[in-house]
Protein backbone atom coordinates (compact mmCIF):
# COMPACT_ATOMS: atom_id res chain seq x y z
CA UNK A 1 0.00 0.00 0.00
CA UNK A 2 1.07 3.82 -0.70
CA UNK A 3 0.50 6.36 1.37
CA UNK A 4 1.46 10.06 0.31
CA UNK A 5 2.83 13.31 2.07
CA UNK A 6 2.67 16.60 0.55
CA UNK A 7 3.63 20.45 1.60
CA UNK A 8 3.27 23.33 -0.83
CA UNK A 9 6.65 22.24 -2.25
CA UNK A 10 6.65 18.73 -2.66
CA UNK A 11 4.67 15.47 -2.85
CA UNK A 12 6.03 11.96 -1.46
CA UNK A 13 4.64 8.99 -2.02
CA UNK A 14 6.11 6.07 0.77
CA UNK A 15 5.19 2.16 0.38
CA UNK A 16 4.45 0.34 3.51
CA UNK A 17 6.99 -2.37 2.07
CA UNK A 18 10.31 -1.49 3.38
CA UNK A 19 9.23 1.78 4.36
CA UNK A 20 10.26 2.76 0.79
CA UNK A 21 10.49 6.22 -0.70
CA UNK A 22 8.85 5.40 -4.40
CA UNK A 23 8.55 9.28 -5.93
CA UNK A 24 9.39 12.52 -5.46
CA UNK A 25 7.60 15.67 -6.99
CA UNK A 26 8.28 19.13 -7.04
CA UNK A 27 5.22 20.63 -7.38
CA UNK A 28 6.34 23.82 -9.08
CA UNK A 29 7.98 21.90 -11.94
CA UNK A 30 6.61 18.84 -11.70
CA UNK A 31 9.81 16.72 -12.16
CA UNK A 32 10.43 13.46 -10.30
CA UNK A 33 13.35 12.93 -8.28
CA UNK A 34 13.13 9.23 -7.50
CA UNK A 35 14.51 6.31 -9.73
CA UNK A 36 10.99 4.70 -10.84
CA UNK A 37 12.42 0.95 -10.51
CA UNK A 38 12.43 -0.20 -13.53
CA UNK A 39 12.80 -4.25 -13.33
CA UNK A 40 15.44 -4.49 -16.26
CA UNK A 41 18.14 -2.19 -14.79
CA UNK A 42 17.55 -1.74 -10.79
CA UNK A 43 13.91 -2.62 -9.39
CA UNK A 44 13.92 -0.26 -6.13
CA UNK A 45 13.36 2.63 -5.20
CA UNK A 46 15.21 3.78 -2.08
CA UNK A 47 15.59 0.82 0.29
CA UNK A 48 16.02 0.41 3.67
CA UNK A 49 19.52 -1.26 4.72
CA UNK A 50 18.71 -3.16 7.83
CA UNK A 51 20.73 -4.88 9.86
CA UNK A 52 22.85 -5.17 7.69
CA UNK A 53 24.56 -2.54 5.16
CA UNK A 54 26.39 -4.90 2.25
CA UNK A 55 26.75 -8.36 1.58
CA UNK A 56 27.95 -11.08 4.41
CA UNK A 57 30.87 -13.29 3.00
CA UNK A 58 29.09 -16.09 1.73
CA UNK A 59 25.61 -14.78 2.79
CA UNK A 60 26.22 -15.60 6.59
CA UNK A 61 27.27 -14.85 10.21
CA UNK A 62 27.52 -16.57 13.71
CA UNK A 63 26.49 -15.47 16.45
CA UNK A 64 26.71 -17.59 20.29
CA UNK A 65 27.86 -20.42 18.50
CA UNK A 66 25.08 -20.27 15.56
CA UNK A 67 25.35 -19.91 12.08
CA UNK A 68 22.33 -17.50 10.52
CA UNK A 69 22.42 -16.66 6.55
CA UNK A 70 20.79 -13.77 5.32
CA UNK A 71 20.88 -12.02 1.72
CA UNK A 72 22.71 -8.36 0.76
CA UNK A 73 21.85 -5.82 2.94
CA UNK A 74 19.36 -7.14 5.56
CA UNK A 75 15.40 -8.00 4.91
CA UNK A 76 14.33 -4.58 6.44
CA UNK A 77 13.85 -3.85 2.35
CA UNK A 78 11.62 -6.42 2.05
CA UNK A 79 9.36 -6.46 5.18
CA UNK A 80 6.10 -4.88 5.55
CA UNK A 81 6.37 -1.91 7.86
CA UNK A 82 2.75 -0.80 9.98
CA UNK A 83 2.00 2.89 10.11
CA UNK A 84 2.00 4.31 13.38
CA UNK A 85 1.28 7.87 12.77
CA UNK A 86 0.29 9.70 9.52
CA UNK A 87 0.02 13.96 9.22
CA UNK A 88 -0.35 15.39 5.91
CA UNK A 89 3.54 16.50 5.78
CA UNK A 90 4.65 13.37 7.98
CA UNK A 91 4.74 9.44 8.43
CA UNK A 92 5.79 7.33 10.55
CA UNK A 93 6.24 3.41 9.79
CA UNK A 94 7.37 0.57 12.61
CA UNK A 95 8.87 -2.35 11.81
CA UNK A 96 8.44 -4.98 14.91
CA UNK A 97 10.06 -8.73 15.23
CA UNK A 98 7.99 -11.53 14.23
CA UNK A 99 8.87 -15.27 14.53
CA UNK A 100 9.83 -15.10 10.48
CA UNK A 101 12.80 -12.62 11.70
CA UNK A 102 14.27 -14.63 14.62
CA UNK A 103 14.73 -17.77 12.41
CA UNK A 104 17.93 -15.54 10.93
CA UNK A 105 18.62 -12.73 13.16
CA UNK A 106 18.49 -13.70 17.14
CA UNK A 107 17.32 -10.36 18.04
CA UNK A 108 14.19 -8.45 19.44
CA UNK A 109 14.01 -5.07 18.28
CA UNK A 110 12.03 -2.13 16.77
CA UNK A 111 13.19 -0.51 13.80
CA UNK A 112 10.85 2.87 13.06
CA UNK A 113 11.39 4.68 10.27
CA UNK A 114 10.32 8.78 10.06
CA UNK A 115 9.72 10.67 6.94
CA UNK A 116 8.97 14.63 7.55
CA UNK A 117 8.64 17.62 4.99
CA UNK A 118 10.16 20.91 5.92
CA UNK A 119 9.93 23.05 2.58
CA UNK A 120 11.88 21.75 0.10
CA UNK A 121 13.62 19.22 2.30
CA UNK A 122 12.83 15.34 2.98
CA UNK A 123 13.54 14.44 6.37
CA UNK A 124 14.42 11.47 6.98
CA UNK A 125 14.80 9.59 10.42
CA UNK A 126 15.88 6.25 11.81
CA UNK A 127 15.03 4.97 15.32
CA UNK A 128 16.56 1.60 16.53
CA UNK A 129 15.78 -0.20 19.29
CA UNK A 130 16.84 -2.76 21.65
CA UNK A 131 13.70 -4.70 23.26
CA UNK A 132 16.30 -8.13 23.91
CA UNK A 133 17.26 -8.92 27.31
CA UNK A 134 20.91 -9.42 25.49
CA UNK A 135 23.18 -6.39 23.64
CA UNK A 136 22.14 -6.27 19.89
CA UNK A 137 24.74 -5.57 17.26
CA UNK A 138 23.37 -4.33 13.83
CA UNK A 139 24.14 -1.90 10.79
CA UNK A 140 21.86 0.57 9.25
CA UNK A 141 21.35 2.90 5.75
CA UNK A 142 19.66 4.65 3.56
CA UNK A 143 19.82 3.76 -0.26
CA UNK A 144 17.69 6.39 -2.00
CA UNK A 145 17.96 6.44 -6.29
CA UNK A 146 17.86 9.81 -7.45
CA UNK A 147 16.95 10.49 -11.79
CA UNK A 148 20.28 11.06 -14.03
CA UNK A 149 19.44 13.40 -15.92
CA UNK A 150 16.64 15.04 -14.00
CA UNK A 151 15.41 17.19 -17.07
CA UNK A 152 15.66 17.06 -21.20
CA UNK A 153 18.69 17.85 -22.80
CA UNK A 154 20.85 16.80 -20.09
CA UNK A 155 23.09 13.88 -19.82
CA UNK A 156 24.36 11.26 -17.42
CA UNK A 157 27.81 13.16 -18.01
CA UNK A 158 26.58 16.64 -17.27
CA UNK A 159 26.08 16.11 -13.75
CA UNK A 160 28.64 15.61 -10.65
CA UNK A 161 28.87 14.92 -7.27
CA UNK A 162 30.15 17.50 -4.59
CA UNK A 163 31.17 16.65 -1.52
CA UNK A 164 31.54 19.39 2.04
CA UNK A 165 33.58 20.16 3.62
CA UNK A 166 36.28 20.33 1.31
CA UNK A 167 38.65 18.23 2.80
CA UNK A 168 40.78 14.76 2.89
CA UNK A 169 38.46 11.55 3.11
CA UNK A 170 39.43 7.72 3.49
CA UNK A 171 38.05 5.90 0.50
CA UNK A 172 37.49 2.37 0.81
CA UNK A 173 37.31 -0.69 -1.81
CA UNK A 174 35.73 -3.70 -2.85
CA UNK A 175 36.48 -6.72 -3.88
CA UNK A 176 33.55 -8.26 -5.52
CA UNK A 177 30.60 -7.63 -3.26
CA UNK A 178 33.06 -7.52 -0.25
CA UNK A 179 35.04 -4.90 1.75
CA UNK A 180 38.68 -5.57 0.12
CA UNK A 181 40.60 -5.88 3.23
CA UNK A 182 43.42 -3.25 4.63
CA UNK A 183 42.62 -1.21 1.78
CA UNK A 184 41.97 2.31 1.87
CA UNK A 185 43.58 5.43 -0.24
CA UNK A 186 42.69 9.01 1.37
CA UNK A 187 41.64 11.10 -1.80
CA UNK A 188 41.47 14.87 -1.75
CA UNK A 189 39.02 15.78 -4.42
CA UNK A 190 35.57 16.97 -3.15
CA UNK A 191 34.36 17.36 -6.60
CA UNK A 192 34.03 14.94 -9.54
CA UNK A 193 31.92 14.70 -12.55
CA UNK A 194 29.94 11.66 -13.31
CA UNK A 195 30.89 8.82 -15.89
CA UNK A 196 29.87 5.14 -16.39
CA UNK A 197 33.04 3.81 -15.14
CA UNK A 198 33.24 4.78 -11.74
CA UNK A 199 31.12 2.36 -11.10
CA UNK A 200 32.69 -0.60 -12.97
CA UNK A 201 33.77 -2.31 -9.51
CA UNK A 202 30.42 -1.38 -7.97
CA UNK A 203 30.06 1.81 -4.92
CA UNK A 204 32.36 4.56 -4.36
CA UNK A 205 32.48 4.34 -0.62
CA UNK A 206 34.17 7.15 1.57
CA UNK A 207 34.63 7.43 5.29
CA UNK A 208 32.61 11.08 6.70
CA UNK A 209 33.12 10.97 10.45
CA UNK A 210 32.72 14.76 10.25
CA UNK A 211 29.03 16.45 9.42
CA UNK A 212 28.49 15.61 5.62
CA UNK A 213 26.76 17.17 2.71
CA UNK A 214 26.63 15.92 -0.86
CA UNK A 215 25.61 17.48 -3.53
CA UNK A 216 23.88 15.77 -6.97
CA UNK A 217 23.53 18.56 -9.76
CA UNK A 218 24.58 19.32 -13.25
CA UNK A 219 26.86 22.64 -14.46
CA UNK A 220 24.06 22.65 -17.51
CA UNK A 221 21.11 22.78 -15.23
CA UNK A 222 19.37 24.51 -11.80
CA UNK A 223 17.94 20.96 -10.68
CA UNK A 224 19.20 18.26 -8.18
CA UNK A 225 19.60 16.82 -4.86
CA UNK A 226 21.74 17.69 -1.65
CA UNK A 227 21.71 14.99 0.88
CA UNK A 228 22.97 16.11 4.55
CA UNK A 229 23.44 14.43 7.93
CA UNK A 230 25.59 13.97 10.94
CA UNK A 231 24.64 10.31 11.67
CA UNK A 232 26.08 8.38 9.47
CA UNK A 233 30.02 7.03 9.08
CA UNK A 234 30.13 6.32 5.66
CA UNK A 235 28.74 7.31 2.27
CA UNK A 236 28.07 4.86 -0.57
CA UNK A 237 27.44 6.43 -4.10
CA UNK A 238 26.26 3.95 -6.50
CA UNK A 239 25.24 3.21 -10.27
CA UNK A 240 25.43 0.42 -12.61
CA UNK A 241 27.71 1.13 -14.94
CA UNK A 242 25.05 0.54 -18.30
CA UNK A 243 23.71 3.58 -20.24
CA UNK A 244 20.28 2.44 -19.71
CA UNK A 245 20.91 3.37 -15.66
CA UNK A 246 20.17 6.52 -15.52
CA UNK A 247 20.47 7.14 -11.86
CA UNK A 248 22.20 7.96 -9.07
CA UNK A 249 22.23 6.22 -5.52
CA UNK A 250 23.35 8.67 -2.34
CA UNK A 251 24.11 6.16 0.50
CA UNK A 252 24.33 7.15 3.96
CA UNK A 253 25.76 3.99 6.25
CA UNK A 254 26.55 2.75 9.63
CA UNK A 255 28.12 0.00 8.68
CA UNK A 256 29.67 -1.81 5.87
CA UNK A 257 29.81 -5.34 3.83
CA UNK A 258 31.69 -8.14 5.42
CA UNK A 259 35.76 -7.87 4.91
CA UNK A 260 36.92 -10.16 1.97
CA UNK A 261 39.47 -11.87 4.97
CA UNK A 262 36.05 -11.91 8.02
CA UNK A 263 35.54 -14.76 10.05
CA UNK A 264 31.85 -14.13 9.90
CA UNK A 265 31.78 -13.42 13.74
CA UNK A 266 29.13 -11.17 14.18
CA UNK A 267 30.76 -9.12 16.68
CA UNK A 268 33.76 -8.70 14.73
CA UNK A 269 31.90 -7.73 11.76
CA UNK A 270 33.36 -4.34 10.71
CA UNK A 271 31.91 -1.30 11.55
CA UNK A 272 29.19 -3.22 13.21
CA UNK A 273 27.07 -1.10 15.43
CA UNK A 274 25.46 -2.31 18.81
CA UNK A 275 22.93 -1.49 21.72
CA UNK A 276 22.58 -2.80 25.43
CA UNK A 277 19.24 -4.05 25.99
CA UNK A 278 16.25 -1.15 26.47
CA UNK A 279 18.75 1.59 24.73
CA UNK A 280 17.28 3.25 21.22
CA UNK A 281 19.91 5.15 18.81
CA UNK A 282 18.64 7.74 16.66
CA UNK A 283 20.06 8.47 12.72
CA UNK A 284 18.88 11.39 10.61
CA UNK A 285 19.68 12.28 6.57
CA UNK A 286 17.87 15.01 4.99
CA UNK A 287 17.32 15.70 1.17
CA UNK A 288 17.01 18.83 -0.37
CA UNK A 289 15.39 19.02 -3.34
CA UNK A 290 16.32 22.20 -5.81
Amino acid sequence: MEFVIENQHLTVTVKDKGAEITSVIAKKTGIEYIWQADEKVWNRHAPILFPFVGRLKDDSYRHNGNTYTMGQHGFARDSKFSVHERLSDSITFILAPNGDFKAVYPFLFELQLTYQLFENQLAVSYRVKNLDTNKMYFSIGGHPGFNVPLTEGETFEDYYIKMTPETSRDRLFLEGPYLAADRTAVVDQNKFPLQRDLFLNDAIIFKTPEPTTVTLASDKGEHGVTMSYEDFDYLGIWTKPQDDATYVCLEPWCGLADRSDSDGELERKTAIQSLEPGNKRYYVHRIAFF
